[in-house]
Parts: C-alpha cells; structure tokens; sequence
C-alpha cells in the first residue's frame, strides 16, 4: 500500500510525516475488499503523523510516499492477537494437565499466563524501537531535489 504524504519535520536519522488517509485500493470499504485502508489510520484520524526512518533524505515540505509492505497487517495481527490466543489455549490446556485438584482453576490461571507470556512474546518480537515499519520513498517523477528534472 503506498500513502502520499508531506515531511514536517526531520529529527535525527527519522522524518515526521503527515498523511492524509482518503481512499485505498478503490475496494477497501466494499464487502469482501481488503481494509488495508485502516492499517494508514490507526486511531480513525483523517491526518496522522508518523515517524518512519528518514533514508532518502527528505527535507521538512518535501512531499513522499509512505509504502507499507503487503506482509505488515497480517505480522500485526499475529503477534497482536494470534500470539496471545495460542498462549490462552496453550496455558489452559498445560494448567488442566497439571491440575492436583481444582481443574477449573488451573485451566484458567494456566491460560492468564500462558496469555501474558505470549502476550510479552509478542511485543518482544515487534521490536518497540518507536519507528513504523513503513518506508519513505520519493514520489514518482521527482528527483532527488523534488524539482521534477
């Protein structure tokens, strides 16, 4: 999925850029189309600033496209949701295995921390560096002084 959007600013190694979120893949919003739309606006805005490394070296009103991997969604729902329900399962299935006496409560003891751990697993594997897994690209046509030449 590619976003155009504008730096508004550069701090460091990384680039503050504002997107506005409008369309999609023309089949986004329809039943059955990908919603890949809503991965661009996490929090439901219309503009979102984001954070992404800056290695085109972009300057503040510099207009850019932000390209997000097709593979993205599907890690974020993984490690988000299918991480932490594996861990439930895993965890209530060994806390009945182990169960001396109440089997009930071990199943759900063992699924809360099964849960968490993967939960913690998770986040792990999603690094936690603050920089989206998105790349800046420069928009087609513009040179590497955004002149268009």
């Amino acid at each position: 999925m590619r976003v155009q959007g504008v730096v508004s600013r550069v701090d460091g190694e990384c680039a503050w850029v504002v997107v506005s979120v409008s369309g999609g893949c023309g089949r986004c919003h329809e039943a059955g189309g990908c919603g890949g739309v809503n991965i661009a606006r996490p929090f439901g805005g219309v503009q979102r600033e984001l954070r992404l490394l800056n290695d085109i070296d972009a300057l503040p009103g510099d207009p850019v496209s932000v390209v997000v991997d097709d593979a993205v969604p599907l890690k974020a729902a993984l490690l988000t949701y299918g991480f932490p329900i594996l861990g439930v399962l895993a965890g209530a299935w060994l806390g009945t295995a182990l169960a001396a006496g109440n089997a009930d409560l071990s199943a759900a003891l063992g699924a809360g921390a099964g849960g968490a751990v993967m939960y913690l697993v998770g986040r792990a594997r999603a690094g936690g560096a603050g920089v989206m897994p998105m790349k800046l690209e420069r928009p087609q046509g513009a040179g590497a002084g955004g002149c268009g030449r």
